[in-house]
């Protein structure tokens, strides 16, 4: 994952950060019916318009000047590369960047007064629209080239809060990632520019995460026994074989290699710890629902290991 898509992210969610807090400093509950009911507000929906416009234009001038000037060339596509970079790890990284922005865009348009529908079907096609935006530039990179396989992650990160509305069997459903320097070999490398922990693949790790109680029948009694908020939750990662790529070298030899690491672990479900009245209290949940904290965890491959506390 480039670090265009980190600052981007990171600026839409600052300037949106504002909206949320609007939602989120209401202190009645949340009625969805009585939000289906009501029409859109044309001034918030400006507002918002307006503010995603402003974020996509600043962030479009920032990586121009960062990342791209006086060194564009032709569109072209990537070359097979891209699907060689951190054992395409980056994939996993552009899921989580198109659900927190669909989520956060969701957030601005459901606080416009629109139905639930319209709200999270928008933020769908608007959030694969801002990976879109960000992937037509890579096509005049020198460096980089429009990559299907980034674009293809991104939107289905973006797809993921529609297809929880659509399927709400799939709430019960996570997707979180955990961040740790079990080493500092990727600082360590000698390198043009700063090392941004957002590349440093070697130490991250990204889960799924099952509510279980969510699936097990209501009033069972494996229902009963199994605590609402504990989780069980796959991990995937890749381990520091990849060492030599962080070295600079170009040689298709030393690209793609790594090996995947699989994990097994417990996790929490904060929304079942978190009550679920207010606006506030929904985001405060669901943005902890974005990390893995550290639990017991065993590394299935590709060897053994159990660490009572892993991230």
């Amino acid at each position: 994952m480039r670090n265009t898509i980190a600052r981007f992210l990171y600026s839409l969610f600052v300037v949106i950060l504002f909206i949320q807090n609007g939602l989120a400093q209401e202190n009645n509950p949340i009625d969805s019916n009585k939000i289906i009911e009501q029409k859109v507000d044309k001034k918030k929906l400006g507002l918002v318009l307006g503010t995603s416009t402003l974020t996509l234009a600043a962030s479009y001038i920032y990586v121009q000047n960062a990342w791209w000037k006086n060194s564009s060339k032709s569109f072209h596509f990537d070359e097979g590369a891209d699907y060689k970079y951190a054992k395409n790890l980056d994939k996993c990284a552009h899921v989580m960047g198109g659900l927190i922005t669909a989520e956060l865009v969701h957030d601005a348009l459901k606080w416009t007064g629109m139905n639930d529908n319209q709200s999270y079907l928008y933020s769908f096609l608007l959030g694969t629209a801002m990976h879109s935006f960000i992937e037509l530039k890579d096509g005049f990179a020198p460096t980089y080239g429009f990559s299907v396989g980034d674009l293809a992650a991104g939107t289905f990160g973006s797809a993921i809060p529609y297809l929880k509305y659509k399927f709400p069997k799939l709430k019960a459903i996570n997707y979180k990632f955990s961040y740790y320097q079990h080493d500092r070999f990727f600082y360590n490398v000698k390198r043009e520019g700063k090392a941004d922990w957002i590349d440093d693949y070697m130490n991250q790790t990204y889960w799924l995460t099952l509510s279980v109680n969510d699936w097990l029948p209501k009033g069972s009694k494996a229902e009963k026994l199994w605590p609402d908020f504990l989780c069980i939750a796959g991990g995937f990662g890749v381990d520091n074989t990849l060492n030599n790529y962080y070295l600079g070298y170009n040689e298709d030899s030393f690209k793609g290699l790594g090996n995947y690491e699989y994990y097994l672990s417990l996790d929490i479900d904060w929304r079942k710890i978190i009550p679920q009245k207010t606006g506030g209290q929904i985001i405060l949940a669901r943005t902890l629902n974005y990390i893995k904290i550290p639990l017991p965890t065993l590394r299935l491959g590709p060897s053994t290991d159990f660490d009572w506390l892993f991230l």
